[in-house]
C-alpha cells in the first residue's frame, strides 16, 4: 500500500505562489467588468440560459426607469416587441448557439410588454454576448444597451429642417420663376415700346427711334416695320432718328438695310432728324441714302408727304374718297 507523502513547505509555498498568480490573472478581467458595470455609461443586464434576468446595473435602471424586481416573469426569448422587430433569430443565435451578435436599433417600450407595463420607451442599439462553460454550454448572456435617443432625435430634427429647407427653396424658386416671367414680359414690352410703328395717316407710318441701335435691336426694327408695312399697305415710312444719340458704322448699315427692305415692299422711306455727327458717319461709310428724302424733323417729313394728298382732300368735296387721319 502506497504511503501518502506530506508536501514539503517548499512545495506548499510554490503551490500558494501559483494560486496567487492565478488569482491575479482573474482579478484583472473582474476589475474591467466591474468598471464597465459601474461606469454609468452603458446599460447592462445579465440573463441566465433561459433568458431570465439575473442582474442589471444602475445605468440600466436609469435608462428604463425600472428595477430588477419589475422583471419577474419577463423573458427576452418570449418578448413580442423583439419578435415584431425581426430580431428574435439573432437573440436565439446568442442563447442557443452561443454566438455574440448585434441587434438592430429599436424603439423599445416596456409599457407594451405584458409582464412589465411600466417604464419609459427608448431608442437603443444593443448587443448580446454569450458566456459559456468549459463544455461550450451557454450559462449566461450579457446584453449591453446604448441609448441612441439623442441621435435619433437629432436625425428627426435634421429631417424636419431638411424638409423645411426644401420647401423654402421650392417657394423661393417659384418666386424667382415668377419674377423671371414678369421680367421677360417687361423686357418684351420694353422691346415693343422701343420699336413703335405709328400710323399717322392713311398709307403713312412713322418709326421714331430712341437709344442705341445694335444688331439685335436692328433685327427687331426691321421685323416690326416690314410687318406693319404689309398689314397697313403703307406707301410711306418716316424713320425719325432724332432720339438716337449715336450711331456707329454697323448701326448705319442696319438703317440702310431697313430702308432698302421697305422699298422692296413698295414703301418709300423718309429719314428725319439726322444729326451732324450721323451725317458725317453716313458719308464716311458711303451710306448717303441716294434717292431717300432726308428732313429735319418728323413734322417736316409729314408736311413733305401730305401736300400731294391735298388734291385728294379737295376731290372729296366732289364725292371722291378723302384720306383721313388714323383714329
Amino acid at each position: 500500500m502506497e504511503q501518502k507523502t506530506t508536501p514539503t513547505i517548499t512545495e506548499l509555498e510554490r503551490e500558494i505562489d501559483t494560486l496567487r498568480r492565478r488569482v491575479a490573472e482573474l482579478e484583472a478581467p473582474a476589475r474591467r467588468y466591474k468598471a464597465l458595470l459601474d461606469g454609468g455609461i452603458v446599460s447592462m443586464m445579465i440573463y441566465d440560459g433561459e433568458s431570465r434576468v439575473l442582474e442589471v446595473n444602475r445605468r440600466w435602471e436609469q435608462l428604463w426607469s425600472l428595477r430588477i424586481g419589475d422583471l419577474a416573469g419577463w423573458r427576452l426569448l418570449k418578448d413580442e416587441q423583439v419578435s415584431a422587430n425581426g430580431s428574435m433569430p439573432l437573440v436565439e443565435q446568442a442563447f442557443w448557439r452561443g454566438e455574440a451578435t448585434a441587434l438592430p436599433t429599436i424603439r423599445y417600450d416596456p409599457v407594451q410588454a405584458d409582464t412589465l407595463q411600466k417604464g419609459v420607451a427608448r431608442w437603443v442599439a444593443s448587443s448580446l454576448h454569450p458566456i459559456s462553460d468549459g463544455a461550450g454550454n451557454v450559462r449566461e448572456v450579457l446584453q449591453i444597451h446604448v441609448d441612441v435617443g439623442e441621435l435619433k432625435r437629432s436625425e428627426d430634427e435634421l429631417r424636419v429642417q431638411t424638409a423645411q429647407l426644401e420647401a423654402a427653396v421650392a417657394e423661393r424658386t417659384q418666386r424667382l420663376a415668377e419674377q423671371l416671367r414678369v421680367s421677360e414680359e417687361q423686357q418684351r414690352a420694353i422691346t415693343e415700346l422701343s420699336t413703335p410703328v405709328l400710323r399717322l395717316w392713311d398709307g403713312i407710318l412713322a418709326l421714331p427711334l430712341i437709344g442705341q441701335i445694335d444688331a439685335k435691336r436692328a433685327a427687331r426694327i426691321l421685323e416690326v416695320l416690314l410687318q406693319a408695312i404689309v398689314d397697313t399697305q403703307a406707301e410711306h415710312v418716316i424713320i425719325d432718328v432724332t432720339g438716337v444719340p449715336f450711331v456707329d458704322a454697323e448701326g448705319a448699315r442696319h438703317l440702310s438695310d431697313t430702308v432698302r427692305a421697305s422699298s422692296l415692299l413698295g414703301a418709300q422711306c423718309v429719314i428725319a432728324g439726322v444729326s451732324p455727327a450721323m451725317a458725317r458717319l453716313l458719308i464716311d461709310c458711303d451710306l448717303g441714302f441716294d434717292g431717300v428724302p432726308i428732313v429735319a424733323s418728323l413734322q417736316d417729313g409729314l408736311r413733305r408727304l401730305l401736300p400731294g394728298r391735298d388734291g385728294d382732300r379737295a376731290m372729296g368735296a366732289a364725292g371722291q374718297r378723302c384720306p383721313r387721319p388714323v383714329e
